[in-house]
């Protein structure tokens, strides 16, 4: 049975005009007319389903929907059905349909419309007429919002002076009842994949994944729904926003999450700890040697490192994974799919409703010295060698001096581990 295909209500692809650490403002290009070629559409939308599938790590809900200059904003105030900034969603006290909702409009507003209205998109100040005269209403809306969207996110690139700025299509779709927004932030110039003077997409066979910077997809229809509910104390939303960004700019993760704005902040210090715990976990059950686990560990721990040092954010997929990858070739193992890294952390802390799971972060300095490893030696013919975590130094393994120069290494044994010393001693 063939896939379900999308039912696409709008695409367009504007463009951020900015170069890193620019220093006049561009405006952005907002094009006029929506892409009438679905069929490089549905190409276009296959492609981020790709690169959604392969890096799409990083899942979140809005955190507010009042913030200027941000999607939850934009979406709110001109996407959903009626402005609920006045308004509150509530259960009605008809008993014969209790699992119906129903608008309840504060005092503030004189009255209830028997039909909720769409809310209306301020226009730009010099479209076209003739073009209007084409569209249908809701073209009209969706084109106008892509423009308040685009605007948004310029504010946000040139906010962070190391951003640059790039071709950014926008679709609107509904695939199994679903409504989809998907936004990306993509070169699509090298490839000659568009017409640069309408914004039409001539060809999508040569997108080369590398040109990605960003890419959202939003289920509007869970957008809608938070929106609705967000009053009531008891509801939770879902997470309903899967991003993902490429590069390792320690302020690139930041940007795109101040526009969302999304609900769930990575924290970098917690994001460090859980990524080097999922990889000694994945290596203990994995088919690698004692010692191939050790030299992953160890050539992760070094890029870590440097990446904390220089302030650099580190990128799961694009850095990590092939590590793994290659040190499975060199040791002559086939590693499948389903027993990769990337499943690993999907099915252990980074799946869509977990926090801390993006693709992309910026590795904190004091975790990592958790997992750095000592060793020592005392002796030169019967040598006793001591070696392990550094976490351990100062904490179970101390060295304590006197004052003849003189020094003891104390080590401090587990009630779990003491059974197993005493049969040493003995």
């Amino acid at each position: 049975m063939s896939q379900p295909k999308a039912v696409v209500q709008a695409s367009i692809i504007h463009q951020i005009i900015k170069e890193a650490h620019q220093n006049s403002v561009k405006p952005p290009l907002i094009r006029q007319k929506l892409h009438a070629d679905t069929v490089q559409v549905y190409k276009l939308i296959e492609f981020f389903d790709e690169q959604l599938e392969k890096n799409g790590l990083a899942h979140s809900h809005v955190e507010t929907f009042d913030s200027p200059d941000t999607l939850g904003e934009v979406l709110s105030d001109y996407l959903c059905i009626v402005n609920l900034k006045h308004s509150n969603f509530t259960k009605p006290t008809n008993a014969i349909f209790p699992n119906i909702l129903a608008w309840e409009l504060l005092a503030s507003v004189p009255s209830v419309p028997s039909v909720p209205s769409v809310p209306s998109v301020p226009s730009e100040p010099d479209e076209d007429e003739s073009i209007l005269r084409q569209e249908s209403s809701e073209q009209t809306r969706y084109r106008r919002i892509t423009s308040h969207l685009t605007k948004a996110l310029h504010h946000h690139v040139y906010a962070e002076p190391m951003t640059t700025g790039d071709h950014l299509p926008m679709i609107f779709y509904t695939l199994d009842g679903v409504e989809y927004l998907d936004i990306a932030l993509l070169s699509l110039t090298d490839a000659i994949t568009i017409n640069e003077e309408t914004g039409e997409i001539i060809d999508t066979n040569h997108i080369d994944a590398s040109n990605l910077k960003i890419a959202c997809r939003i289920n509007i229809t869970k957008f809608q729904e938070h929106k609705y509910k967000n009053s009531d104390s008891t509801y939770q939303a879902e997470n309903y926003i899967q991003w993902i960004q490429k590069g390792t700019s320690s302020k690139i993760p930041e940007y795109i999450q101040d526009f969302l704005p999304i609900r769930i902040r990575l924290d970098d210090t917690v994001a460090t700890t859980k990524l080097m715990k999922s990889l000694i976990n994945y290596l203990k059950q994995s088919s690698f040697s004692e010692k191939a686990k050790k030299e992953v560990q160890s050539e992760i721990l070094t890029i870590l490192s440097h990446k904390a040092k220089h302030k650099n954010s580190v990128n799961i997929v694009d850095e990590i994974d092939p590590i793994i990858a290659t040190k499975s070739k060199v040791s002559n193992l086939t590693i499948e799919v389903k027993d990769s890294f990337k499943v690993f952390r999907e099915n252990n802390g980074y799946a869509a409703s977990d926090e801390n799971n993006s693709n992309v972060f910026a590795p904190a300095v004091d975790p990592l010295k958790n997992y750095e490893t000592f060793s020592f030696h005392l002796g030169e013919e019967e040598v006793i060698r001591v070696s392990g975590s550094r976490s351990l130094l100062g904490e179970e393994i101390k060295l304590k001096e006197n004052d003849n120069g003189e020094a003891v290494i104390e080590i401090t044994v587990s009630s779990e581990n003491l059974p197993a010393i005493r049969k040493i001693f003995k």
